[in-house]
């Protein structure tokens, strides 16, 4: 059944992410006449444990209270042979992603964004004189197709993003993300995180994450999928840490490219990518929360304003351009490389660590080459040829 309709809409937003329903939410407060098409249902999305520095609030304009978990107060950091612990002055956030997903679609909603829940991102055609484009869209509980007319399309539809591939801006590299829910042992404080680097399983590392005083999410950002299960659960079983009865939760994560444009025109519409869609990903740590918030921010601005993308992602691009820096470094390092890195942090930079987040990266590097002139030993490796990663064929969900 196809029910042919010339709707116009100022702005089409495919995907209710984070990324995805902060944008609708500052597009429609600015006036804009915003509709946003799912194809699931936004307010009940599968759970997953997020971790964000104190930058979330500011990035959101509110403090989500109702999503917020736990709140951590220090980082150990551990290789084979070294630990270093830092202190977090502003605590870090742990999030559950379905509660603060289900929160700014309510938000959205009630500023006037008009969000279709059921309802599949096909494709867009040029309008015929360059006047936009025709986005079409499959009601699936209807089973018909409907289509809307709009001279700004924006893929907020993640790191498999369908708007990317139909305006051929697809090409990020994509990693897998696992993480189990585990009884928090005896011993191990709900107030810290525990990182462990063992470069010979990831180039990445295994994480711990309270999410209360009884229970965390222990996972690692694998370098394929095939094995990631395995390495996952062997590591879980090494550290004797008993599983709560819960699946695995898993994703696919883009990597930020900094040759990556995340905007077309296409016959006269704007065509927008945000969040994961866009790889506003950080790569040292693939944390994408407080990046994606930023890069919906220079969205919203830009159409509001009506003024270059380019330019309102200046300062987000910048960050991004130094964690990929950092990655290329890391990705070659062995695990004596990590007991030489944690060795040369000594207690004041550790406390340099703490007052700057991961979010505020090119601060905190100026900062540390002058308190911590052992790190500057690591620099030649920043620029040295490496490769990111490789896009990964696999298109399945990581098991």
């Amino acid at each position: 059944d196809s029910a042919r309709t010339n709707n116009s809409i100022d702005t089409v937003i495919i995907g209710g992410s984070v990324a995805g329903l902060q944008t609708a939410l500052l597009l429609a407060q600015g006036g804009a006449n915003v509709e946003l098409f799912d194809s699931n249902d936004v307010m009940h999305v599968q759970p997953r444990t997020l971790i964000a520095t104190a930058q979330l609030a500011d990035a959101l304009g509110f403090f989500p209270s109702q999503a917020v978990v736990n709140e951590v107060h220090s980082i150990e950091i551990c290789s084979a042979g070294q630990s270093v612990k830092v202190t977090l002055p502003k605590a870090d956030l742990v999030i559950e992603r379905a509660a603060i997903i289900s929160m700014l679609a309510r938000k959205a909603s009630a500023a006037g964004v008009k969000i279709h829940s059921g309802h599949k991102f096909l494709g867009f055609a040029p309008s015929p004189h360059g006047s936009g484009v025709t986005v079409q869209i499959q009601d699936k509980a209807r089973k018909r197709v409907e289509e809307f007319s709009t001279r700004c399309l924006i893929g907020a539809d993640g790191g498999f993003s369908q708007v990317a591939t139909a305006a051929a801006m697809n090409g990020l590299p994509r990693v897998p993300l696992l993480q189990a829910r585990v009884e928090l042992p005896s011993g191990f404080d709900a107030r810290n995180v525990s990182v462990w680097f063992e470069p010979e399983q990831t180039p990445y590392f295994f994480w711990l994450i309270p999410e209360s005083e009884k229970t965390a999410a222990l996972g690692f950002i694998a370098d394929e999928s095939k094995t990631a299960k395995r390495k996952l659960l062997r590591f879980l079983n090494a550290r004797a840490f008993k599983s709560v009865p819960s699946p695995i939760q898993a994703a696919w994560i883009p990597l930020s490219a900094s040759a990556h444009r995340p905007w077309r025109q296409i016959s006269g519409c704007d065509v927008y990518l945000v969040g994961d869609a866009a790889g506003h990903v950080k790569v040292t740590t693939v944390g994408g929360l407080v990046t994606g918030l930023w890069g919906a921010r220079a969205a919203a601005e830009s159409i509001l304003k009506n003024t270059s993308y380019a330019k309102a992602l200046r300062r987000l691009n910048r960050e991004l351009w130094l964690h990929e820096l950092i990655r290329r470094a890391l990705n070659r390092f062995r695990p004596g490389d990590y007991d030489q890195l944690l060795h040369a942090i000594d207690a004041s930079t550790a406390r340099l660590l703490g007052r700057h987040s991961r979010d505020e990266l090119t601060a905190l590097a100026l900062k540390l080459a002058f308190t911590q002139p052992r790190l500057l030993s690591f620099l030649p490796r920043l620029f040295a040829s490496a490769k990111l990663a490789t896009p990964l064929a696999q298109t399945e969900p990581a098991h």
